[in-house]
């Protein structure tokens, strides 16, 4: 083992410079300091480890029939050398999900502790795996200004779970268990799927800069395809030297626009009747959930329902104190504590239970916990709140609200918003949710193809009305085009006619490559999402073209109103990726040969002719600008 220290040097600079995005990384970040919130804790190069994902328990590696928790209990109990005179030792880090699955917890090989206020940086390195490490005793961080450099937020389309009205429908649920008696509050959760092409480390800088928190977190599991970003506030359990310390969060308001307006938002959080009683529930609550841990008599609340300041939010939090009783395992703390009362309900049992029956799908990360321990049961864990997750592909954000019988629906869909909206920004959310929108082409009363047109609306349109209301929509109606757009709650019809034209449909090439996006995969509503609207198009139809056909890579993609089709003999062949799957193609599949493949743009002098294809127009045939 080596060990040495580094004096003023910055732990984020070195973040930044080493970070790998195929790498396992633990970045617990403390980017709101405070007097007792001062340090930060980096590590990677895993050495041993016990993880639990899709239900299979492995330990450093291998598959087990252990329990998660026991598991966790025999990796911090074998014994290694620990670095000598640090303020604590994080021997195991990780997190757990609300349903315990997925959840890891592992040693590293090389762990740096940085201590914000003195500048100290302690650097441990056990020898246990194979690779260089990132730090010498000699170390000099510099960080070019380019890898600091945040960039735009560009744009991001977002779909949650439960609509306006979905939400206050499950809001009125849960009181009419409260009127029922089975509950007196209950945390209910919204989830926000984010599609944006940004990346998480970019993501991370972002909310550094702007959503600081005492919890700051970043966790990188390349094997899961599993980031996440965290910038809670929420400490769930601190226990060092026996001494353990909960602070429950209940009652959120937004910060004021300036100095006066930002006490009177103070007061009336402080003075909100419903928000103190909601608080005082989940303390007590937690008072009986710890007391199970805890030495007799030991249990105190010295601080209840102060006010703690963040970057976009004031909130109520208590301070719940007591010793741990001897001996206490990690298995038993999560059986005691775990998840934590203030993101559940009172009584608890009850409140999970009608929690899994309300929301409409499993919280993952959300509401979790994430942090370190050792072998002496010393750990510090917060609560996985403000916590964007990323699993390769789409973010995703859990945000919830404590709900009592005197909780305004409206008021409370409102504070879920305020919530998210800092993570909204940073992905480029205007709008919550994102708008939808597909057009079709109507005969004799009829919408050609209506399940395609189903399929598509269904992704934002919840309701099981949707089939139904295309048919009222098309009805009377005689070779129009009908358009409809949904925000989740409602659907907007608006219908025009279908204009004809005897002219050649000429199209000219992109003159840049397009780059690709994951938001090419939705029929997304606005000037920021669809090709018809760019300056390009606009431009060539000056010009006396129809449209411009778009490629990236090199690969043929998609026109700005429609699919790319291309023939060769009798057979039809159509761009694999980068192009949203009109509905028509379905339909004409019925009836041709059609394949999907990548169109080289060097190949597309081998066809004999194309076409642009789309539910309005059907199958037209195109003229290329040089090719055909």
């Amino acid at each position: 083992m080596k060990e040495f220290i580094i004096k003023n040097t910055d732990i984020w600079k070195i973040f930044l410079k080493y970070y790998r995005s195929d790498e396992e990384i633990v970045f617990l970040h403390s980017s709101q300091v405070t007097e007792n919130e001062h340090y930060s804790i980096l590590a990677h190069k895993p050495y041993k480890k016990v993880s639990k994902y899709k239900g299979q328990v492995f330990f450093n590696g291998e598959k087990k029939k252990f329990n998660f928790l026991d598991a966790v209990d025999l990796l911090k109990d074998e014994r290694v050398e620990r670095p000598k005179n640090w303020p604590f030792y994080p021997e195991l880090l990780g997190f757990v999900s609300y349903e315990q699955d997925p959840a890891c917890f592992a040693a590293y090989d090389e762990v740096l502790l940085f201590d914000h206020i003195t500048k100290l940086l302690r650097v441990v390195q056990f020898e246990q795996t194979d690779g260089q490490y990132w730090l010498t005793e000699s170390e000099e961080i510099e960080v070019d200004s380019e890898i600091e450099f945040d960039g735009q937020n560009g744009i991001g389309a977002v779909f949650i779970d439960q609509t306006r009205q979905e939400y206050i429908a499950s809001i009125k649920k849960l009181q009419d268990y409260m009127k029922a008696g089975d509950i007196y509050v209950a945390n209910l959760t919204q989830q926000f799927k984010i599609w944006s092409d940004q990346k998480p480390i970019d993501v991370f800088k972002k909310t550094r800069k702007q959503i600081p928190a005492p919890f700051s977190s970043f966790l990188q599991y390349p094997e899961w395809k599993m980031t996440q970003i965290s910038s809670s506030v929420e400490r769930f359990v601190s226990i060092h030297n026996g001494a353990l310390i909960s602070k429950p969060i209940k009652g959120t308001i937004a910060r004021g626009e300036n100095v006066v307006a930002d006490r009177l938002q103070k007061e009336i959080l402080s003075n909100s009747s419903k928000e103190r009683s909601e608080l005082l529930m989940v303390t007590d609550l937690l008072r009986n959930d710890i007391a199970r841990i805890s030495q007799p008599f030991s249990l105190s609340v010295p601080k209840f329902a102060e006010i703690e300041t963040f970057s976009h939010v004031h909130q109520l939090v208590t301070s719940i104190k007591s010793r741990i009783k001897e001996d206490l395992t990690f298995s038993e703390f999560m059986t005691a504590l775990f998840p934590g009362g203030s993101i559940t309900g009172t009584p608890k049992k009850r409140a999970m239970e009608i929690i899994k029956e309300v929301e409409k799908q499993p919280r993952g990360i959300y509401t979790g916990m994430q942090g370190w321990l050792s072998r002496e049961m010393d750990l510090d864990m917060n609560i996985v709140i403000r916590t964007l997750f990323h699993d390769g592909e789409h973010y995703q954000l859990g945000v919830g609200g404590g709900i009592t019988f005197e909780s305004e629906a409206e008021a409370e869909f409102s504070e879920i918003l305020l919530k998210a909206k800092p993570f909204l920004d940073i992905l480029g959310v205007k709008d919550v949710p994102s708008i939808l929108f597909t057009t079709g082409l109507v005969k004799n009363g009829e919408l050609l193809n209506l399940e395609g047109h189903v399929n598509r609306l269904k992704k934002q349109y919840h309701h099981p009305d949707l089939e139904e209301k295309l048919r009222i929509f098309a009805q009377n109606v005689t070779d129009r085009v009908l358009r409809v757009s949904t925000d989740g709650d409602s659907l907007t019809p608006e219908i025009r006619q279908l204009t004809h034209s005897n002219e050649d449909y000429r199209v000219k090439l992109s003159s840049i490559n397009d780059e690709p996006s994951l938001l090419s995969n939705f029929k997304l509503s606005g000037p920021d999402f669809q090709k018809v609207f760019r300056q390009e198009v606009l431009d060539a139809k000056k010009e006396g073209f129809q449209d411009i056909l778009f490629h990236t890579d090199g690969l043929v993609s998609e026109l700005s109103i429609g699919n790319f089709v291309a023939k060769k003999g009798n057979q039809y062949e159509t761009p694999a990726k980068y192009a949203l799957k009109g509905t028509f193609l379905d339909l004409f599949a019925k009836n041709h040969t059609l394949i999907y493949k990548d169109i080289d743009l060097s190949d597309l002098k081998t066809y004999d002719c194309f076409y642009m294809t789309n539910a309005v127009r059907g199958l037209v045939e195109i003229k290329i600008d040089g090719i055909s």
